[in-house]
């Protein structure tokens, strides 16, 4: 998002970096009711977006100290094999002193979450991904992030936000709180170390452009 121009909703597919000045924001995304949002920012309501098992589960999460699906492998083929039915749901974000504000929204999502503790503060680590994606994610891709965060803390400056996210996609890229970056295993579910510690690796390092330059 810039002043300029508004939304920008082209993927990113330069090979450099870039950065924006400083702002505050609070977005309303409404989107398709049986949709999962993650996003630059701490969602305001999610007492009103999830279910109550969700929710449950979202609350089990802030005490984790391993990733706890929100929404499971099983869940999310369910919800990906449904039309929707016209009915929306409004995820509201804030965000502050961040340089960019990025979003994604899929019916598809698995998403996991787990406590990440940086030098006393919670920091909720989280993880979205589709099911090509579950054999790697779901048992390396949010641990990667909590791993990443605690240790550019002890290098550089605690991380200053509440959430650090990664999202399955095609290409690694990074935003404040939120980074997108690849990971699919093969179609028979299977991978090798090279996949595996290809994925771990590009979300490292887009984790990391947190600090570098999304802060300093």
């Amino acid at each position: 998002y810039g002043d300029e121009v508004g939304w920008q909703n082209h993927q990113f597919t330069g090979t450099g970096e870039f950065t924006l000045s400083f702002g505050n924001f609070k977005v309303e995304m409404t989107v398709p009711a049986d949709h999962i949002v993650g996003s630059t920012g701490e969602c305001l309501n999610y007492a009103a977006v999830l279910t109550p098992t969700q929710m449950s589960r979202w609350t089990k999460a802030q005490s984790a100290d391993q990733p706890v699906q929100m929404v499971t492998l099983d869940e999310a083929l369910a919800a990906s094999k449904v039309t929707t039915n016209g009915k929306k749901k409004t995820w509201i974000y804030k965000a502050d002193n961040v340089r960019d504000f990025a979003w994604t929204s899929s019916r598809r999502f698995v998403w996991d979450a787990m406590k990440t503790m940086v030098m006393g503060k919670k920091v909720m680590t989280m993880s979205y991904y589709a099911k090509e994606a579950y054999p790697i994610y779901s048992k390396f891709s949010t641990k990667a992030v909590s791993h990443t965060i605690k240790t550019y803390s002890d290098f550089s400056i605690p991380y200053p936000y509440p959430v650090a996210i990664s999202v399955e996609g095609n290409q690694g890229m990074e935003y404040p709180m939120i980074s997108f970056n690849p990971g699919r295993a093969e179609k028979d579910g299977t991978y090798n170390e090279g996949n595996k510690n290809a994925a771990i690796f590009v979300i490292i390092h887009e984790v990391g452009h947190t600090f570098f330059p999304m802060i300093i």
